[in-house]
């Protein structure tokens, strides 16, 4: 799974236990990562806390309740995890505006919908290219953002390149929750032979339009985005020296002869999933290959 599934499936799980006590760590679980690494993940995709999310929702059903059943306020309260008419009331309020009583025989509306992140980053895709790769997706369209990037040349410049940028983020400021960052690399330029033991390597870290850059190292730019099909890498080791990233590469080049798709001219991706406190790299990554419509790609 790409970690836009693993968010997904999370969210599943999150909509069938809304009258329940729902767990993070739970929730990490369910999307294959950890605590850390899913509230950041979680927040990039949805633009929401995860914690937010499950209030929203939460308060959104409640509202149903208000509206279309007898039950007491306080029985809705209990039912979706409040101890207390009290503080059913303060949240209630804080989100919509108005306290619970107020939508009871009332014009008044608030939705807040269950998120379908497969539906909003996805493409609809030929039924059975998916039966054949269900690990290989295309995004609708990847936006343009801003990244603080590095590229080192010589030898091990991935583990040199995340080396400074691991550096810089720790004088940086920014946080991985509250930043919503994603890290992306790619080798920059490529070895020419499975031999060569120096080439460059860049890393992107994700930042806001106005984050201030003033280092000798790490420089800024924007990425203009593109058309993407992305994959999970399986079974990767962390370091990724073992045969799982050539091995979806050459996954990927037999998906594309059987698709709809070329390659694109535009830029190839690693995402870098997991991290540690020390934003030292643990594990995870998904592939994001290039593609245009075979008609329509320019000369």
């Amino acid at each position: 799974m790409n970690y836009y599934e693993r968010i997904q499936k999370s969210i599943d799980y999150i909509e069938s236990r809304l009258e329940e006590d729902i767990e993070i760590d739970k929730l990490a679980q369910e999307a294959y990562m950890s605590c850390s690494n899913y509230y950041r993940m979680f927040f990039a995709l949805t633009g929401y806390s995860v914690k937010e999310y499950i209030r929203r929702r939460r308060i959104s059903s409640a509202v149903d309740c208000i509206k279309g059943t007898d039950e007491s306020i306080l029985d809705i309260a209990l039912k979706f995890g409040y101890e207390s008419n009290e503080a059913f009331t303060r949240a209630f309020k804080r989100i919509t505006g108005y306290p619970p009583s107020a939508f009871r025989n009332s014009s008044l509306k608030f939705c807040f919908e269950r998120m379908n992140i497969m539906d909003k980053y996805f493409d609809i895709q030929d039924e059975k290219l998916l039966e054949k790769y269900p690990d290989i997706k295309v995004l609708k369209e990847l936006e343009p953002f801003r990244v603080a990037y590095y590229r080192y040349y010589g030898p091990e410049p991935e583990k040199n390149a995340f080396s400074v940028m691991r550096d810089w983020l720790k004088r940086s400021g920014l946080k991985f929750e509250k930043d919503k960052m994603r890290i992306f690399g790619f080798d920059n330029p490529s070895p020419s032979s499975p031999d060569q033991t120096e080439y460059g390597y860049e890393v992107w870290v994700t930042i806001s339009d106005d984050f201030i850059v003033n280092d000798d190292l790490v420089k800024t730019k924007m990425f203009q985005g593109g058309l993407y099909a992305v994959c999970g890498v399986r079974n990767l080791v962390p370091g990724g020296e073992g045969p799982e990233i050539g091995d979806t590469w050459r996954r990927f080049g037999r998906w594309l002869k059987e698709s709809k798709y070329i390659m694109g001219n535009h830029q190839w991706l690693e995402e870098h999933l997991h991290f540690n406190d020390d934003f030292e790299h643990t594990g995870g990554m998904d592939l994001y290959m290039p593609i245009a419509p075979k008609e329509g790609l320019s000369k």
